[in-house]
């Protein structure tokens, strides 16, 4: 399944070496969903945990979202 990111609710950005998670900037989240060139970017979307209906969003960088 593929996303945009204005269809998504961030909850962590996933470090690329896999060590955990940080909260998402706000400059990184205004970019994503207003700055012309990212806004139209689509994430593949893979179910994380069913039961906390969160999923990993994964573009460039890889996030754990939840479905709006």
């Amino acid at each position: 399944m593929k996303k945009l990111a204005k269809e998504l609710e961030f909850i962590s950005w996933i470090k690329r070496d896999g060590s955990g998670t940080k909260k998402v900037p706000k400059s990184m989240l205004k970019m994503m969903l207003e700055n012309d060139l990212a806004k139209d970017d689509e994430f593949e979307i893979n179910t994380l945990s069913m039961s906390n209906k969160t999923f990993i969003a994964s573009g460039f960088n890889s996030f754990v979202v939840r479905l709006k």
